[in-house]
């Protein structure tokens, strides 16, 4: 049995300062308002299953600073074969959500800053960790667009909507060309920050990387299951026929009538479908 933890060189010495010299104690049953300073706030959310997550405010460098702390318990052998098979051997979840937005922040695809993390192992198996991110600026698009819509901002209509849409489709184009796919690539976990007016472009972030994983097999089929859940939850938000069609063509970079955009569309309207129905199943689409 092993125990390592980390923080990043960057944040090393200013959480040292602010009293977070080692991560050791999350792996432990304490919870982490008994062993770290500042205030921390617990998020719940049904599914969590083993999951814990808090949202963490501390006084860094004289100013104060939000993180986020995700701890991984309990883990069953699902998630512990999904981990071996998509993502990781040798380290546990919270390593790769560490080491998939270290990639990301590589690549200068916008996600939350990698803070530290903290794990131990069982050989292979993992017993427990924990993995802390920086918090990101705006919010969730599907809350800003339905905010912009309830006040009729400009750009929920005409060319700043083409625009804004043409934007968002290259953002997850950058990300896919990392080779890392999402597996919960709804625009609840895309954030956004922008001003309604648009005096300043749109700015995303790519949050909530802990199911992401760079396929060795059937990429494309991981990339349809994105663009699938994308445009269901498009959709739910009013998306038109054009405005998907439109980040379409931006996300490929094709010709309306080219054979590609057809084969696309066709795939990614199939799975949203089925997305959608199971949805209805469930009592939870609109």
């Amino acid at each position: 049995m092993s125990a390592t933890w980390q923080i990043c060189e960057t944040w090393r010495e200013p959480l040292a300062a602010a009293g977070v010299a080692s991560l050791a104690p999350l792996l432990d049953e304490t919870t982490p308002d008994q062993t770290l300073p500042g205030q921390l706030q617990r998020l719940t959310k049904p599914g969590l299953g083993g999951r814990e997550r808090w949202r963490w405010l501390l006084e860094v460098g004289g100013a104060s600073r939000t993180f986020y702390l995700k701890r991984y318990r309990r883990s069953d052998w699902r998630a512990q074969w999904d981990r071996l098979w998509r993502q990781t051997f040798g380290h546990s979840r919270g390593w790769w959500e560490y080491e998939v937005s270290r990639r990301l922040e590589a690549a200068h695809v916008p996600a939350p800053a990698p803070i530290a993390f903290a794990e131990e192992m069982f050989g292979q198996l993992e017993r427990s960790s924990a993995v802390v991110m920086a918090g990101v600026a705006g919010d969730a698009f599907e809350r800003r667009w339905q905010t912009a819509l309830g006040s009729a901002a400009p750009i929920t209509r005409g060319r700043l909507r083409h625009d804004l849409t043409r934007r968002l489709a290259r953002f997850i184009a950058a990300f896919h060309g990392t080779g890392i796919c999402h597996r919960d690539l709804y625009l609840s976990h895309v954030f956004v920050e922008w001003d309604e007016h648009c005096q300043q472009p749109p700015r995303f972030t790519l949050i909530d990387l802990a199911r992401a994983h760079r396929p060795r097999w059937r990429p494309r089929r991981w990339l349809l299951k994105d663009l699938a859940q994308l445009d269901y939850s498009a959709r739910q938000l009013g998306a038109s026929r054009s405005d998907r069609l439109r980040f379409l063509l931006h996300y490929l970079g094709l010709q309306p009538r080219a054979p590609r955009t057809r084969w696309y569309a066709r795939r990614i309207v199939h799975r949203s479908d089925r997305i959608h129905a199971r949805e209805v199943r469930k009592g939870r689409a609109r």
